[in-house]
């Protein structure tokens, strides 16, 4: 995914906002990515004593079928797991429109009946881009998020256009969740270091939650795994702003990028700024 993200204008939220919740949920859900689930980045989850649920990236069913079935069972606070499909670099990567079309339906029938996490992003480094599967993957995904049943949590960045961006959705980078039973959005909220202004991160979850309620999900990160500067990734002190204004909204789940950059901090800067029923080790 994605790392950074761009100063949003005021513009993008200017009506929205201005409510507070009357009641916040009891508890609030953390949900985590991993991208690369080999065995170290995996193991980061014994740091958790907490229900989490994981969205795992595979190439295909059997792979994710055997990395739900080993993450189940060797980390009891994942309670569950998304299947996140990716496509190989020369099909786009990622499922999303301006990837190959034959994989991206390919992909959707590898996940039927499964709860996916399905990634709109642009082809990496544009290898795999196909403007000529744009329009046809637009049409496709449209028809198939509408018959869906199992859930869909779609991860879309963009956030400086907004929820329901026009633009977005002609070009196929938005579907958004009032139109579709089954899909929640997971906008992208990366940021590094300290971060976008409290006032700007509190304005857009509260817009988020005041339109898709508990299906909107804030996603922060990038959590830091020791692998680049610490000028890359999120700080802990601002994830634990975020988490507390995430909770001030009334958001009922956030997901964090990713497994992998989970440490003492981050666990500390989540526990002490959401309410979680706690599992022991």
């Amino acid at each position: 995914m994605s790392t950074g993200l761009r100063v949003l204008p005021w513009s993008a939220y200017g009506f929205c906002g201005n409510s507070t919740p009357a009641i916040l949920p009891q508890t609030v859900r953390v949900g985590l990515y991993e991208e690369f689930p080999n065995p170290w980045r995996l193991d980061k989850l014994k740091l958790v004593d907490f229900p989490v649920t994981v969205a795992i990236a595979a190439s295909s069913r059997s792979e994710f079928l055997a990395l739900r079935t080993n993450v189940l069972q060797k980390y009891p606070p994942v309670h569950d797991v998304y299947y996140w499909p990716v496509l190989s670099p020369d099909e786009g990567y990622y499922p999303g429109t301006w990837s190959a079309a034959q994989a991206v339906q390919r992909a959707a029938a590898d996940v039927e009946g499964l709860p996916v996490l399905w990634d709109l992003e642009t082809p990496r480094d544009l290898r795999g881009l196909s403007p000529a599967s744009w329009w046809s993957n637009r049409t496709f995904l449209d028809g198939w998020f509408r018959q869906r049943n199992a859930p869909v949590y779609l991860w879309r960045t963009y956030p400086t256009m907004g929820f329901d961006s026009g633009f977005l959705r002609l070009i196929g980078m938005n579907f958004d969740p009032t139109d579709y039973q089954s899909l929640s959005l997971q906008l992208d909220l990366y940021s590094t270091n300290r971060g976008l202004s409290g006032d700007l991160v509190g304005l857009i979850v509260r817009c988020g939650v005041e339109r898709y309620g508990s299906r909107f999900m804030p996603a922060f990160g990038v959590l830091n795994d020791g692998e680049g500067p610490a000028s890359l990734y999120i700080s802990p002190e601002s994830l634990r702003r975020n988490l507390r204004l995430a909770r001030a909204a009334g958001v009922s789940e956030v997901w964090l990028f990713g497994v992998n950059g989970l440490n003492a901090e981050y666990i500390t800067a989540i526990r002490e700024s959401l309410p979680m029923e706690y599992s022991p080790h």
